[in-house]
């Protein structure tokens, strides 16, 4: 009877739940995981099995910009309370009864005769004793005792999950009386009455009243110390708690030290020292190498708090980690600490630099000080609210907190003024704020902390971390707090200051004070952040140096006493380059007027910023005037463990990505600026993994420019002039195009080894009437290096293409009744080296890269069997010639749409993607193919990536889908009224009121769900959303919008979509329970040009991977696990061997274990030594992820009869799943194309007649000649079997065969543990599955599973084949042996002799060894039989033919 698994659920506002656990079970609330809650439930305190919760009262939530609370969400569990009968059985120990320690895995402990309270004479105390690598857990089933009034009320409520005091032991002594003993006042909470949890080196004191769950402590042993002194009464009953020691984790480590300070520092750790009283320590420095870690402390543990004065990354130049200096090139480090008297800062992924040529940074230098959190001798904080005498106070330091801090209380309005003596000025710090936050537009309305020195004013709230807010301009300061209400979960403030002599040349002057010449600070001031890359303007020319160092444009700078804000294009300091041109300059400084340092703007495209957004958090995006965003990169990122936790959000080229361009485009791009929030979700394309963070990256790209030259599109006599270096191309009165046009407009470059780069700036046009449809009443068509591409509809601010040396020919047409503003596009003419070859146009098209089936050419009938097509993979390497000529490289079969699921460029070691290649998102790729039946994407320029040093694409790599258009799906309805158990089929289309026509309608809480009672879970594709856009201010969807909410493993999350979106596959479910919640609003009055929206559901099993009949080829689903090398392992004689799969999903496979006798007495392997299988352990450990094995000191019967010395093992790791799981009965008949790995597989055995198979290619490596074949292993064979053991496979009884084009058909059945089988050749291979109808009488079989993974063979040759006996697994087989090629050389003289003799002598030779096969072949194989042993079942029968 043991601890129950931990349960999540929700309890929605306004309903009710009720709970309840097995008999001899207490329910216990173990939290709340989004903003806790375990205060406010005051319900199930008690030691019972039932449980009833509502939530009727709306909370607000400090953690989610205070919105009220739509849900209660819950975790709980099922802990033993007591024995029932003969059914379960926990044993209960009596706290008081003896002294003897408790040494039991689990157990109940219960004050004398609970719930009946006693009063205790003496404290009692029992130990409990635990094993190694175990933790403790402990569950308070309920405590009923007095607190004598000894709680801190203020700090713990007792329906919290805190205990009333914790006490950390420390080097003087670890026991807790002798401990009290040297500091009495230690213990001034629960005196009297309490139960104590003492362990090695803390020690939870509780009393009142509690039921809670205790996180799990690190310990072989712990003290349980309880004593009641107070008198019984109505209500108290004493305590009961259960307790379990738990297997401790792989990844915990228990730490063998006080966790409190001591007086030794760690080598790489960067502490400083406490003496002297506190005040405001110096500025310290510390510099982290590539590749080390560090810890930043402060001197006295909690009385400091650490705080970031500046973060660069730093290039030395070198190479060298070196000691930081001004004269290496630095870059502001966004690193996201978050500190409190210490933080861990690590540098393990090399920075590439932008500012610093996109070297790789060779070491962070972080500049912080330490701030007192209290005052000497324990001096009370002025409380701002706080009676005084006097509202002004004069001090030369003080600590200020909100009232009741650490808990904010109701709606107050109060203010304090401090001054401090003449010719000093105050250092204003936040030691702590957490306030209610900002408004929709940006106002501390609700709560706030205002600091006023009668020059500046700065307004605090929300969360903000340890930092320097303001140097005060005079001596005089007021600091106003207000509250408007009572909210939940804030803390209030705390502030730090301190004075400073008055700096010589302090530039600020208040009225009615002296600058005094004193001395200043300690260290100078920090200096000015570098801005993002994106917000930078380069300068050329002028006064800047060429050291090839980049300068850049400071705004606001000062010209003529003015302060301006933009490049000026009057009155530059020397005539600009080149004749006509009015090139706009700027200043280096902030004052030209005295500094006189300028140059020419670079007004072209900016430099990459990429940030990495950790959930929950947002990160606002700018560009400099008269640019607007272009999004470049905008993907959730998964981590492969699924690690949503400390360190997860670093950016890894080795996560899993899942684009969401459309998104961000809708919000971002085009506009100055926007702010971008990381919605927590899950990535579907990641197996609904969590994201970890969002990857963005963009630049930001003129777009009102004066300066900058705009080109009519239909004007072709006014094309660029010679010395143009960019312009704007616009369709005529932009943005009020006309319609019935048919223009174009040649775009050529102007100079030698020059290209051009082509952005959209801004396109509407009109869209195809349906979905998948070609362009009709509108056709923008771009023609550049022979490739093809026709737009029509709307396009935000993108990266559209770039030549190599060629030109580009734009073509608008529009007929009579076409509407829309028209376009806007941007070019730019870049350099490229003479060094720089074009890639040379090969014209012929290759038939190597795997296409789906183009179909048919009529309309079909609608079909209820219509859904999304295989997962198809397709690589372009590069330069790719398939788009040349109008040439469509993807392509879907007639009323089918293309959805892309994946899209990267990557840069490896061949064309094809591996594990460790650096990638980045092919935007361009969704926004040319999504929702398009085909469509033409060029690779021939390259393609650089700025997080990887700006290396070149050499590959494009696309996973894409097609799906079905609402034309021929007949399972059709509103999403308003339709329901999936409706429908006949497993895929439907959900579309709004009348579309593709527009309907004003609004629908609100419709549930989805898979068929009741099924195995099916949920995938949801977005086919078609042309609705109205988002608000252009708050960039929210209004009037307008279709809202989904979903289910994974029983988290809910929400997606809001608006505006124009390209097809897109939007997300799966977990589980069969799953729900989909819609809801959507149609109020917009543009009905003309707009159509609804139209969702695909496809309902899938659990386990599958979604795949329709065919003889097609198909390819996997993505990049997928492999197994990990054979490792070597030795282990004296009685001593363990411990085996374990670190990554997660892996099994062990054991492919040799011995027992040796060394001829050396030693424990090192060596192939002299005698062996003899270790058997016995092939069944305990493969197929698990961790096993220990123990060495036997035993006499070797084969050895002589020696002892063993050593046990030897050769084990490997295998996925036990892959994102290639294919039933090979929902598979039959397919071709499949093997990239990496997969397993086949038939579960959940049922006598049945059935034959099913499927044939397995494996991936070839273009263009290498690499030969590739096949690695087979057994993961589950467990089949029924009629005929006794030592039989062979009978035809009758269920089997799998293997068949191999070299090696011959292998045929399994029974049982069989994990296991290594053979390795192929042969790079096809079809495996089948029989199966019968066989008498299980009521025995439940696994069925099976194959893993295949495909491997490098180049060096593979058959010649002949012999029989191999694998001893290590009891495995014969007919196998292979391979000739290696070797070079020989041949003597030219003696050559036609040797052709002579080869030709005599090899024809009779041949003929022989014909004869012989065709003997082998029709005699000798039929009569051949094989058998596997296994310890568990005594043999399997394997028979080959």
């Amino acid at each position: 009877m043991y601890a129950r698994d931990e349960v999540e659920s929700n309890i929605c506002f306004g309903r009710s739940s009720s709970y309840s656990c097995p008999l001899g079970y207490t329910f216990m609330i173990i939290g709340d995981c989004t903003q806790e809650a375990l205060a406010t439930i005051t319900q199930c305190r008690n030691d019972v099995p039932n449980c009833y919760l509502s939530y009727l009262t709306r909370r607000r939530l400090a953690y989610c910009s205070d919105n009220y609370a739509d849900y209660l969400h819950l975790t709980s569990q099922c802990v033993p309370s007591k024995s029932v009968e003969n059914i379960t059985n926990v044993r209960t120990y009596d706290i008081c009864d003896t002294n003897s320690s408790i040494a039991s895995m689990n157990g109940i402990i219960s004050s004398p005769n609970f719930p009946s309270y006693q009063q205790t004479a003496n404290e009692c105390k029992r130990r409990l004793n635990g094993v190694l690598d175990r933790i403790l857990k402990i569950w308070i089933n309920e405590m009923t005792i007095s607190n004598s009034d000894q709680r801190h009320s203020d700090v713990i409520d007792e329906d919290s999950g805190e205990p009333d005091l914790v006490i950390y032991k420390n080097y003087d002594t670890k026991n807790l009386d002798e401990l009290e003993d040297m500091h009495p006042a230690i213990r001034d909470t629960c005196v009297n009455d309490y139960l104590i949890i003492n362990a090695p080196r803390v020690a939870y004191v509780y009393c009142g009243t509690r039921k809670l769950a205790i996180l799990p402590i690190c310990t072989t042993a712990i003290d349980i110390q309880y004593k009641t002194s107070s008198p019984p009464n109505l209500f108290y009953k004493g305590f009961k708690l259960y307790f379990e020691w738990l297997p401790k984790p792989i990844d915990l480590i228990c730490p063998g030290i006080s966790p409190v300070t001591t007086t030794i520092t760690p080598s790489n750790e960067t502490s400083t020292t406490c003496s002297g009283p506190l005040e405001l320590s110096p500025i310290y420095s510390s510099h982290i190498c590539l590749g080390t870690s560090t810890t930043l402390t402060c001197p006295c543990g909690s009385d400091y708090v650490l705080a970031i004065i500046e973060t660069n990354y730093a290039v030395t130049g070198t190479g060298l980690c070196e000691i930081p200096s001004l004269s290496h090139c630095r870059q502001e480090a966004s690193l996201g600490l978050t500190c409190t008297h210490s933080c861990f800062v690590e540098y393990d992924i090399p920075k590439p630099l932008i500012q610093c040529g996109s070297q790789n940074a060779d070491y962070i230098n972080i500049d912080y000080e330490c701030v007192p959190t209290r005052l000497p001798n324990h001096e009370n904080p002025i409380d701002i609210c706080g009676s005084a005498s006097t509202s002004t106070i004069a001090l030369n330091k003080f600590m200020m907190v909100s009232p009741q801090y650490p808990t904010l209380g109701g709606a107050r309005t109060c203010s304090k003024t401090i001054e401090a003596p003449s010719g000093k000025i105050w250092m204003i710090y936040i030691v702590d704020l957490f306030l209610e936050g900002q408004n929709d537009i940006g106002d501390c309305n609700a709560a706030s902390l205002t600091i006023n020195d009668g020059s500046d004013k700065v307004v605090l709230c929300g969360l903000q971390q340890t930092q320097l807010v303001m140097v005060s301009c005079g001596n005089v300061v007021e600091l106003k707090f207000v509250s408007t209400d009572q909210a939940l979960g804030y803390r209030g403030f705390k502030v730090y200051s301190q004075t400073i002599d008055l700096p010589s040349n302090w530039v600020c002057k208040p009225p009615n004070m002296t600058i005094a010449t004193t001395m200043t600070r300690k260290t100078s001031p920090p200096t000015t952040a570098v801005l993002p890359p994106s917000l930078q303007i380069p300068a050329y020319g002028g006064t800047t140096t060429s050291n090839g160092t980049r300068q850049y444009c400071k705004f606001p700078f000062t010209y003529q006493g003015n302060s301006e804000s933009n490049c000026l294009t009057v009155d530059p300091p020397i005539p600009a380059p080149g004749p006509g041109v009015q090139e706009p300059w700027c200043s280096l400084t902030s004052n030209f007027d005295t500094d006189r340092q300028w140059g020419f703007c670079d007004l072209s495209v900016t430099d990459t910023t990429i940030y990495d957004i950790c959930r929950g958090q947002l990160q606002t995006l700018r560009c400099p005037p008269g640019y607007v965003i272009d999004i470049t990169t905008a993907d959730y990122a998964a981590k492969p463990d699924g690690n949503i936790g400390a360190g997860a959000c670093v950016y890894d080229k080795n996560d899993c990505f899942q684009s969401d361009s459309s998104t961000i485009q809708n919000s971002c791009a085009g506009k100055p600026s926007c702010t971008v929030f990381h919605f927590a979700k899950t990535l579907a394309t990641c197996e609904n993994r969590p994201s970890a963070y969002l990857h963005i990256g963009y630049t930001c790209i003129p777009n009102d420019m004066p300066s900058i030259t705009t080109y009519n599109l239909c004007d072709n006599g006014s094309l660029p002039p010679m010395n143009t270096s960019r312009g704007f191309i616009t369709s005529p009165n932009f943005p009020t195009t006309p319609s019935n046009i048919d223009c174009t407009f040649n775009l050529q470059t102007l100079k030698p080894y020059e290209d051009i780069y082509l952005y959209i700036l801004d396109m509407d046009l009109n869209s195809p009437n349906l979905i998948g449809q070609s362009c009709t009443k509108d056709r923008f068509i771009v023609s550049s290096d022979n490739n093809v591409m026709e737009m029509c509809g709307r396009s935000y601010t993108d990266f559209l293409l770039s030549t190599c040396h060629s030109s580009v020919l734009l073509q608008l047409i529009r007929t009579s009744d076409a509407r829309g503003r028209g376009v806007k596009l941007y070019f730019e003419f870049r350099g490229r080296s003479p060094q720089d070859i074009c890639s040379e146009i090969i014209t012929t098209i290759s038939t190597l890269q795997p296409t789906p089936p183009t179909g048919l050419t009529t309309i079909p009938k609608p079909s209820e069997s219509i859904g999304p097509s295989p997962h198809y993979v397709t690589t372009l390497c590069f330069p790719d010639t398939s788009s040349l000529f109008g040439t469509n490289n993807f392509q879907c079969q007639t009323n089918y749409i293309l959805v892309i699921l994946r899209a990267f460029y990557g840069r490896g070691s061949r064309c094809d993607y591996s594990p460790g290649d650096c990638t980045s998102e092919a935007d361009n790729v969704y926004r040319l193919c999504s929702g398009k039946q085909k469509c033409s994407v060029p690779f021939l320029n390259p393609v650089t990536f700025p997080e990887c040093n700006r290396v070149t694409a050499n590959y494009l790599f696309v996973e894409y889908q097609c799906l079905p258009t609402p034309t021929i799906v007949s399972n059709t309805a509103d999403l308003c009224i339709g329901q999936i158990s409706d429908f006949n089929g497993t895929s439907g289309i959900l579309q709004s009121t009348s579309y593709p026509s527009y309907t004003q309608t609004q629908c609100t809480n419709v549930t989805l769900s898979s068929l009741d009672g099924s195995n099916l879970v949920m995938h949801m594709y977005l086919i078609d959303l042309s609705i109205s856009s988002s608000d252009p201010h708050t960039g929210e969807c209004l009037n307008d919008y279709l809202e989904l909410s979903y289910q994974c493993n029983n988290i809910a999350y929400t997606r809001r979509l608006c505006g124009m979106r390209s097809t897109e596959l939007l997300f799966r479910t977990c589980l069969p329970t799953d729900k989909i919640f819609a809801s959507y609003n149609l109020l917009g009055n543009d009905s003309q040009s707009q159509r609804g929206f139209a969702l695909l559901y496809h309902l899938v099993p659990r386990a599958n991977v979604p795949t329709i009949e065919a003889t097609t080829t198909l390819t996997s689903s993505g990049i997928d696990a492999v197994s990990t090398p054979i490792q070597l392992s030795t282990v004296c004689a009685q001593e363990s061997l411990s085996l374990r799969c670190d990554q997660s999903g892996y099994v062990l496979v054991l492919h040799k274990i011995q027992l040796g006798v060394s001829a050396t007495v030693s424990c090192n392997y060596s192939l002299d030594d005698c062996f003899e299988d270790y058997t016995s352990f092939y069944n305990n450990c493969t197929g698990t992820t961790i096993c220990n094995i123990f060495s036997p000191l035993t006499q070797i019967a084969s050895c002589n009869n020696s002892q063993s010395n050593y046990l030897y093992v050769e084990h490997q790791c295998i996925p036990a799943s892959t994102k290639l799981d294919l039933d090979i009965c929902s598979s039959t008949g397919s071709v499949q194309i093997v990239a990496d790995s997969t397993i086949i597989s038939s579960l959940n055995y049922t006598s049945e007649y059935k034959e099913c198979k499927v044939e397995l290619r494996t991936n070839s490596l273009l263009p290498s000649q690499t030969h590739r074949g096949f690695k087979i292993y057994i993961l589950t064979l467990n089949l029924p079997i009629e005929h006794s053991q030592g039989s062979q496979c009978d035809p009758d009884d269920p089997s799998i065969e293997i068949d191999d084009p070299e090696l011959g058909l292998t045929r399994l059945c029974g049982d069989s543990h994990t296991r290594f089988l053979f390795e192929t050749c042969s790079n096809t291979i079809e495996i089948r599955y029989k199966n019968t109808l066989v008498n299980t009488t009521a025995v439940e079989y696994k069925g099976f599973e194959i893993y295949v993974e495909s491997i490098e063979n180049d060096e593979c040759r058959l010649i002949n084949t012999i029989d191999t006996t694998y001893a290590s697994v009891g495995l014969t087989s007919t196998t292979t042996t391979f000739i290696r090629d070797f070079n020989t050389t041949i003597s030219t003289s003696n050559l036609p002799l040797i052709i002579g003799l080869s030709v005599g002598l090899g024809v009779p030779i041949v003929l022989g060894v014909i004869g012989g096969l065709i003997y082998y072949i029709k005699v000798v194989i039929p009569k051949k039989k094989v058998f596997i042993s296994n310890p568990a079942r005594n043999e399997i029968p394997m028979t080959e033919k």
